[in-house]
């Protein structure tokens, strides 16, 4: 349930998370499309690039966590299973064992068996 959660929030802030990177982008182009203004490269300009920049690499470091993330929820969902198998197969032995193996064991006389080398 926590998972299909998390998958969900993922989604939604995939499709969300270009907004920022939008915001940038259009300053950018309106200001470098300013009539009678010379386009200079002064320190808004590389602030804009350097936020640009910032934001492309912030996203790109999110899908590698996420991609991580995805990779991880599938490793435990194949170890939950093969756990849940193991879980099986024990639950099916001592079904087995006391339906089977205790009858036997309740008929033998234990008193006067001794290990072997004693």
């Amino acid at each position: 349930i926590n998972a299909e959660y998390g998958e969900k929030a993922v989604v939604s802030t995939q499709s969300t998370g270009d907004g920022p990177m939008k915001v940038a982008t259009t300053r950018f182009a309106v200001r470098s499309k300013r009539p009678n203004v010379e386009q200079t490269r002064d320190f808004v300009h590389g602030g804009l690039m350097n936020e640009i920049n910032e934001i492309s690499n912030s996203q790109e470091a999110l899908k590698n966590q996420i991609a991580c993330a995805e990779e991880t929820l599938h490793r435990l969902m194949k170890n939950k299973e093969r756990l849940q198998q193991d879980i099986a197969i024990k639950k099916k032995s001592i079904q087995i064992d006391e339906q089977q193996c205790l009858r036997l064991r309740k008929t033998l006389n234990w008193r006067g068996f001794r290990p072997a080398g004693m």
